[in-house]
């Protein structure tokens, strides 16, 4: 129950960033030709969404979870020391 406060402290900022990069790819992507072609094929909406487009926005999203790991490693560390926890903070010393 301790672990709840940090781990929403330092997921917060990183799922903002990463729902807001899904939701523009998926847009970027739901406008192609090939979703478009999909769709008149009779393709049911569920399997465009998730295997045509969700497939193709992802690449943006996973380099952006990329950067975001390192920028977590750094948070974890000044929540460690504000939470009074245990974790790398001793790395830091």
């Amino acid at each position: 129950m301790h672990m709840i406060l940090p781990a929403v402290v330092l997921g917060t900022i990183p799922l903002a960033v990463i729902v807001r990069m899904t939701r523009s790819s998926m847009l970027e992507v739901l406008g192609e030709d090939y979703i478009r072609t999909a769709r008149a094929k009779g393709v049911s909406r569920m399997r465009v969404i998730v295997v045509h487009a969700l497939r193709n926005a992802l690449l943006p999203v996973v380099t952006v979870i990329g950067l975001q790991v390192g920028t977590m490693l750094a948070g974890a560390i000044l929540t460690e020391t504000i939470f009074s926890l245990a974790g790398t903070r001793p790395l830091a010393d």
